[in-house]
């Protein structure tokens, strides 16, 4: 249950935060980009990193008790998922102090967040092969 709980919130945490980068492109008074760039950095660094931290934990103390690595390659497929999830919650975190990030660059890290995270889901829903 604390796997499940803490990876829909570091897919939750990721979203909104993809979003909340988007959605500051749009405010042009400074102090408003300043004061939202900090409220981005607190909830990345406080609250997506311990959060990843305990499903990734999580997930291996999963994966071992069941013995769910020689159960088939949807495992190994979810984990290079993984890493790619990580590898956009990374740049995720650095388009936050960016001041002069292009849109449709926010808006590759924003869709890859959601597609990643729904081939997740279905590979754990499914175990297709």
């Amino acid at each position: 249950m604390l796997h499940v709980i803490s990876i829909c919130l570091v897919v939750g945490t990721q979203f909104v935060q993809s979003l909340a980068v988007i959605f500051r492109l749009r405010l042009e008074n400074p102090e408003q980009i300043v004061g939202a760039q900090w409220v981005q950095y607190r909830i990345y660094k406080f609250i997506y990193y311990p959060i990843l931290i305990i499903a990734i934990i999580t997930g291996f103390y999963l994966a071992i008790v069941t013995n769910a690595f020689s159960q088939g390659k949807w495992l190994h497929w979810k984990l290079v998922l993984l890493v790619i999830l990580i590898g956009f919650g990374f740049l995720n975190g650095r388009q936050i102090n960016d001041k002069d990030l292009p849109k449709p660059f926010a808006m590759f890290v924003h869709i890859g967040i959601f597609c990643v995270a729904a081939v997740m889901i279905y590979l754990v829903k499914v175990r297709p092969f």
